[in-house]
């Protein structure tokens, strides 16, 4: 299986978010034993190191950072990704570039996020993590 994770889901994970960052875990524990490949997008990555940075300092937020790279694989976003993004019907720009993304991946099963609502255009499957889970 192939799943994109949207941000909130990374951010869930390392900052152990209640009640979500479990469920993130489990996410991540299911992969490791099921050999999912999961992907994200750079823009992810600096949102979460971002966030972590809030809370700890840079040198130890760039470690967790390192050590999540290690578990996905980034796609990057490139200029007719950002160009789709624009006129998509996902009406928030950072969500419908998030989509492209996912979307750029061949065989992608689907794009996991808590915030289903704001994919429900989305040409792809969209999945919640409990509802890959159980």
């Amino acid at each position: 299986m192939k799943y994109f994770l949207d941000t909130n889901i990374l951010i869930d994970l390392v900052t152990m978010r209640a009640p979500f960052g479990k469920v993130a875990a489990q996410l991540f524990e299911t992969a490791k034993k099921e050999k999912w490949e999961l992907f994200s997008s750079a823009i992810s990555i600096t949102t979460t190191h971002y966030i972590l940075s809030r809370s700890l300092d840079n040198r130890s937020a760039t470690e967790v950072i390192g050590k999540i790279l290690d578990l996905l694989t980034i796609v990057p976003a490139d200029s007719s990704m950002l160009r789709r993004a624009v006129s998509h019907p996902i009406s928030d720009y950072e969500d419908a570039v998030q989509f492209e993304c996912a979307a750029s991946i061949k065989g992608v099963d689907g794009f996991i996020t808590r915030n289903k609502k704001d994919f429900k255009h989305a040409s792809i499957p969209v999945f919640a993590p409990e509802e890959v889970l159980f």
